[in-house]
């Protein structure tokens, strides 16, 4: 959980870290954090573990609200190969392994760097 944290104060992509809420007990473990990164963009992450249950989501948006980017666990595309696991992406939404802090971060500094290249 607080590897998450060290992740991105090491990324060279995040400008600020803002963790939003803790809980680490035996029983169960959550973390809430809000990310300011390069370009204009916003990671909010949420990853919540207990003995028999994994949630996690990573939804990164521009400062407008427009997507960039969502993974998550949310049990709803039965259909999907990976399933629980995908990933939400313009208006599509396909299949996606279990992501960590640092699969997200790389993805997310390809389509910043994409972005802005002349």
């Amino acid at each position: 959980m607080y590897e998450i944290i060290s992740a991105l104060r090491r990324s060279s992509i995040v400008l600020d870290v803002e963790v939003l809420e803790v809980i680490d007990e035996d029983s169960v473990k959550l973390i809430k954090i809000k990310a300011v990164l390069k370009d204009d963009c916003i990671l909010y992450i949420t990853e919540l573990h207990t003995k028999d249950y994994q949630k996690y989501a990573y939804h990164c948006q521009r400062n407008d609200g427009q997507l960039i980017a969502r993974w998550d666990n949310k049990p709803h595309w039965n259909n999907m190969s990976t399933y629980p696991h995908h990933k939400h992406e313009n208006d599509q939404v396909f299949p996606s392994h279990r992501v960590t802090i640092a699969d997200v971060l790389e993805q997310i500094e390809e389509k910043i760097t994409i972005k802005t290249l002349p």
